[in-house]
């Protein structure tokens, strides 16, 4: 187990979760792509297994992950509204 990783690393690996994640802005958008779902898992999993050191979190993310990319879980993109909201 590793006790700790460099400061920097750690830095980058946040970074790269915050620029991966679907945010609420774009969730409708973007709930149904299965490259963007799961690169938003894989850089989950990469926090908990190197910020927490959580290898059963870690884990069910990847597997998860790898749902999304065999098309296991779908999750259509809701249609386009007509508000302006």
């Amino acid at each position: 187990m590793v006790d700790s990783w460099d400061k920097d690393i750690i830095e980058l690996v946040q970074k790269l979760n915050e620029k991966l994640k679907i945010d609420h802005n774009n969730w409708h958008k973007f709930k149904g792509n299965k490259y963007k779902r799961s690169a938003e898992l894989i850089s989950a999993s990469l926090c908990q297994l190197m910020i927490s050191c959580n290898e059963k979190d870690s884990i069910k993310y990847l597997e998860e992950s790898i749902k999304w990319l065999k098309e296991i879980n779908v999750d259509n993109p809701c249609p386009s509204k007509k508000s302006s909201f």
